[in-house]
């Protein structure tokens, strides 16, 4: 097969850096087509990741013109490429473009679904636009569509996509490429929270931050690394010295790879508390390596997860409850907490750190649940996606 991925943002160069499971699924994609004999080609508008701003969405309007000119000239094109795929909002129109006019199969992926919550989201100029071309891009023919959870598919259905048309397709973790790297890691001797996350407005990192302050008279030694950049980085920073706990807060706003892997086997716990996910990798990452997570109950954590539903937990000491209850759940590897709730949050941290036990178990159990989404697997089925829709 001859594939084209279009994409917003993909690293390049030696120590490739990835922002979020978009470029990560791309890159081990791109890797894994290539090995099987496929020809794979990555057009993207930049090889640095830009947050939605009003100059970013300014220059990716640029580039769709850009792009969809040249496109409409060139006729070396036509024939070029049996599947063309777009990742994101300003690719998939794009994307559909050159697949009509080259005469291939026309793919969009999708990791979530904005429409309803572009503004509340991205802010009122990048939400309406996001909105007004998801809308858009969600109308097109597109010969197949990849969506990367069960919940973003049926979020897709109720936009008006036909349900034979979605293939629900995960991410992926490359568990083999890092048990080398555990050999001879050891956790850190006191314990330490990691959130590998975007810092914008609905990852919720301030929760994190207002646990910890629950957490820090039972924990005194507790440390937080937050591994990411964005916006709100200036305001969790005012937000960590005015809770008093700068001293057990470190930032961290770009590492490399290999240094992200080794934060996550070295921590106790990671921690996710956002509230918008299209599938959240770096929990299976953790969980891959044996570190517990504590996640924001929201459906997508309930569904990559495995919830279990009516068991009940022990109380923690700095939460609110006074005995275990039914609604706060376990899933495979790790805690969930009331989304926003940071008192719940620091409780369920809280019972990882406390019952030995009970760590254990999760760290086994995410193990094995990692299992089910190596990279070589979840890239299986998306040739297999690519291949059928050629054969129809």
């Amino acid at each position: 097969m001859r594939i084209l991925i279009l994409t917003e943002y993909f690293p390049s160069g030696i120590g490739k850096t990835f922002t979020g499971g978009v470029e990560a699924r791309v890159y081990h994609l791109a890797n894994y087509l290539k090995l099987r004999g496929h020809q794979i080609t990555i057009k993207s508008r930049t090889d640095k990741y830009s947050f939605n701003t009003l100059s970013a969405l300014i220059e990716r309007f640029k580039y769709l013109v850009r792009e969809g000119s040249d496109l409409l000239r060139r006729s070396d094109l036509l024939g070029k490429y049996d599947i063309v795929e777009g990742t994101n909002f300003s690719t998939h129109i794009l994307a559909f473009l050159y697949a009509k006019r080259v005469g291939a199969k026309a793919v969009a992926w999708y990791p979530d679904v904005f429409i309803g919550h572009g503004v509340e989201r991205l802010g009122l100029i990048s939400g309406i636009v996001t909105e007004l071309a998801e809308r858009l891009a969600i109308r097109l023919s597109w010969d197949g569509v990849i969506s990367l959870s069960g919940e973003t598919k049926k979020k897709l259905i109720k936009a008006g996509l036909k349900a034979k048309k979605i293939e629900t397709i995960y991410g992926g973790v490359d568990i083999d490429k890092y048990k080398k790297v555990q050999e001879g890691i050891r956790k850190y001797k006191n314990a330490k929270i990691i959130c590998v996350a975007r810092l914008v407005k609905y990852k919720r990192v301030q929760d994190l931050l207002l646990a910890i302050y629950f957490l820090r008279e039972r924990f005194k030694d507790i440390r937080v690394i937050i591994v990411g950049n964005g916006p709100e980085i200036a305001k969790l920073k005012v937000k960590s010295e005015k809770l008093k706990v700068a001293d057990k807060v470190r930032f961290l706003d770009s590492v490399s790879e290999e240094e992200k892997w080794e934060l996550l086997i070295r921590s106790h716990i990671h921690a996710l508390p956002s509230v918008v996910e299209g599938f959240g990798l770096v929990s299976i990452e953790s969980l891959s390596v044996g570190t517990p997570v504590v996640n924001a109950d929201i459906p997508i954590n309930r569904e990559i997860l495995q919830k279990e539903e009516g068991k009940s937990l022990p109380a923690g000491k700095v939460g609110k409850k006074e005995e275990g209850n039914t609604e706060d759940s376990l899933v495979q590897g790790g805690l969930l907490f009331r989304a926003g709730d940071a008192a719940d949050l620091a409780e369920k941290i809280e019972i990882l750190l406390l019952d030995k036990k009970l760590y254990n178990q999760k760290a086994g159990e995410g193990r094995e649940l990692a299992k089910r989404y190596e990279w070589e697997k979840i890239n299986k089925q998306t040739e297999e996606f690519y291949q059928r829709l050629l054969s129809d």
